[in-house]
């Protein structure tokens, strides 16, 4: 099959040698020629549901550049979806699969992300993980591996989430776990997963290095851990950032995977 490879950062020039596919707009490339039975697009897909996230590019790449490439009842294989994407392939007549709905997929990039996650918390504290007090707030995927690393590296975790089951379920793992509004105490990290501003303001007195893994703004936060004197970590896009070839060749065995699957 031909594939092109379009927007993304390093994980998708990775992605593309694993697919023996072509690239556009990934940094010095010629453009293409011709039409692709496939198009590759970036995870995450966008971050303004108007173009593709493309941060190699010298310029904004629209959706509208796929009409120019994919050939007619083409497959578009996506790091996500936004209406935007999701309206040109319904009128267009291609066939838009989202791999990052892939519940292997999302595994595979969650536990990249806790091990980067991991290795930054190791290295912006004054002490070792060995030892450490640690809190996750949430208890999805990206906590669960999180929570097993920091755990192998001797630290004490507790984990704080809303939902019972998901705090019995931490407690089976050999964690701590308590509500959210029952947290208490001091840390020496805290870990964020849930995308929401759930802690209180003077909770930031209490640790010394919070980490922001979850998809919001991190204003509050980072202005709180600067008013208590905590450090802020800002972590998103983690795999991309400190494993894109691992990373790369996940986004190319799915979508592997998704084209024998047809």
């Amino acid at each position: 099959m031909k594939i092109l490879c379009i927007g993304g950062d390093a994980r998708m020039l990775y992605a593309a040698d694993y697919l023996s596919a072509e690239r556009l707009f990934m940094g010095n490339f010629p453009e293409p020629s011709g039409k692709f039975e496939a198009v590759a697009l970036p995870v995450p897909l966008t971050k303004d549901g108007e173009s593709i996230n493309a941060p190699l590019a010298k310029t904004s790449i629209t959706f509208n550049i796929i009409l120019q490439y994919a050939e007619k009842n083409a497959r578009i294989f996506a790091g996500g979806s936004c209406e935007k994407l999701e309206k040109l392939c319904r009128e267009s007549g291609f066939e838009l699969v989202n791999y990052f709905a892939s519940e292997g997929f999302t595994l595979k990039n969650a536990a990249l992300t806790a091990e980067a996650a991991a290795s930054i918390l190791s290295q912006n504290g004054d002490g070792a993980l060995l030892g450490a007090k640690a809190l996750i707030t949430g208890y999805g995927r990206i906590a669960r591996f999180l929570g097993k690393y920091l755990k192998t590296f001797g630290a004490e975790v507790t984990i704080a989430a809303r939902n019972p089951a998901a705090r019995a379920g931490a407690e089976l793992c050999g964690y701590r776990a308590v509500d959210i509004s029952e947290i208490g105490g001091n840390f020496d990290y805290c870990a964020n997963t849930v995308p929401a501003h759930i802690l209180p303001e003077d909770f930031f007195g209490s640790i010394g290095a919070y980490m922001e893994l979850a998809t919001l703004d991190g204003a509050r936060e980072k202005l709180l851990c600067g008013e208590n004197g905590a450090k802020y970590i800002a972590a998103g896009g983690l795999p991309g950032k400190y494993f894109p070839k691992t990373a790369g060749k996940f986004i190319a065995e799915e979508i592997n995977r998704l084209i024998d699957y047809r």
